[in-house]
């Protein structure tokens, strides 16, 4: 009897740890899945004061320097850009995106890109946006 007393005591004291335990284990891994991931968007002008950045320049590019810092994938897109920078009116100019989706700490990876960018081609700025976001790849056979 004294042992049955004895395991009810104990098992009061270990639940409400063990379930606090498993509780702040639960919270801590919805907080690094919902958190963890940034999408960042780099908007690269592709002309420059006296010419046009070429597609075999673009290619050069990603293959030196995006593909290096992000080997498991980015994206590329085409788009048109308008934007007034310090000359008068507004520009309009074909524009790559990258889309670029990541760990949260990989920001100053996507800067360094944009200013390798803005220097190499004499650009007066390069855009980056991001925004927080969960990352889900669907792969292989998964249902």
């Amino acid at each position: 009897m004294q042992s049955e007393q004895l395991r009810r005591v104990f098992l009061k004291a270990l639940m409400p740890s063990c379930l606090l335990a498993f509780c702040l284990a639960f919270s801590a891994c919805v907080h690094r899945g919902a958190g963890s991931w940034r999408e960042f968007k780099v908007f690269c002008g592709m002309s420059f004061q006296g010419g046009e950045i070429t597609e075999a320049d673009w290619q050069r590019f990603c293959d030196e320097k995006v593909t290096p810092v992000f080997p498991d994938g980015y994206t590329s897109l085409g788009a048109t850009g308008y934007w007034k920078g310090h000359a008068d009116g507004t520009v309009r100019e074909n524009t790559r995106v990258l889309v670029i989706v990541a760990p949260a700490d990989a920001t100053d990876k996507v800067l360094s890109l944009a200013r390798e960018y803005r220097e190499r081609f004499h650009q007066e700025a390069v855009l980056v946006v991001t925004s927080a976001g969960d990352a889900i790849f669907v792969e292989g056979d998964d249902q």
